[in-house]
């Protein structure tokens, strides 16, 4: 996964103090007992990616976390297959096994996000953390690692067993609305479906010596919060009208008055009614 230079030394310091902050983007959830006997990953721990930076056009995000909650369907056809989810250490190696109902949680280490023709896009990156799917009857592992999330491509990326990146799933994309974007609190939310890509299945079916995996299947539902560049104007940096989120959210609070019987659609013709008798009038 390639980065972009960091934006100033302070923020890559910020970056760093902050990095466990919050939001959610994977997970899966087992509620077995450690899988004994896996071997560690790799050597050691991989070299942590540069922060990536705000390009012109973006904003950059300086904190928030994706959880990833494996779908109740995708556990069963794992357990089906004597296939366990382990979590592993920034050494990449194993420790507790995934708890049934626990997303999987990756803070965020440093990203952007940019408008895609109003759509959410951009690229974040996690801390070097993951898990692993392990076949306890053949001791085959598949170790994902430097998880990635391409907003632009909508997709989730990773490496498998510390050699290519792939794109483990793909999301619905998202359009740019006051459901993803809170101006005022400089946060993006984010909430999809991510289903398995034939390229992820094949592969990871073949590290573990199943075939454990579908193609299409919806393998987890992932929550994300990612926190925004306070020193940033978030409406110039991503080409918004001045007046986004704060119409949106007027014309919401309209349309819900009217359509709600009584009193609140009676108050709100009354001031229309008002506004177009005194124009002048302040307030």
């Amino acid at each position: 996964m390639s980065s972009l230079p960091s934006t100033s030394a302070a923020r890559a310091h910020c970056v760093a103090r902050r990095a466990g902050a919050a939001v959610a983007t994977a997970a899966v959830a087992l509620g077995l007992a450690i899988v004994p006997g896996v071997a560690a990953a790799g050597p050691g721990p991989s070299e942590a990616a540069a922060p990536v930076a705000a390009p012109r056009g973006a904003i950059a995000v300086v904190e928030g976390a994706t959880q990833f909650a494996v779908t109740p369907q995708a556990l069963e056809r794992l357990q089906r297959h004597d296939l366990r989810l382990v979590r592993l250490d920034a050494k990449g190696q194993t420790r507790e096994a995934v708890p049934a109902g626990v997303p999987l949680r990756l803070d965020v280490t440093s990203g952007v996000v940019t408008n895609v023709d109003g759509r959410i896009g951009g690229r974040v990156l996690y801390e070097d953390r993951g898990l692993a799917v392990v076949n306890t009857k053949t001791r085959q592992v598949a170790r994902l690692a430097e998880f990635e999330s391409d907003l632009t491509r909508n997709a989730v990326l990773a490496t498998v067993n510390q050699s290519d990146t792939i794109a483990i799933g793909r999301a619905p994309s998202q359009r740019i609305s006051r459901e993803t974007l809170d101006v005022a609190a400089r946060q993006v939310r984010l909430t999809a479906p991510v289903r398995l890509s034939g390229h992820a299945a094949e592969r990871l079916n073949r590290t573990t010596g199943t075939d454990a995996f579908e193609r299409g299947e919806i393998l987890a539902r992932v929550t994300s919060q990612f926190n925004l560049d306070e020193e940033q104007d978030v409406r110039a940096a991503l080409g918004l009208d001045k007046d986004f989120n704060t119409v949106e959210k007027s014309q919401s609070t309209r349309q819900e008055a009217q359509q709600r019987p009584g009193r609140a659609a009676d108050e709100m013709a009354t001031e229309e009614n008002v506004k177009k008798a005194f124009p002048n009038a302040a307030g």
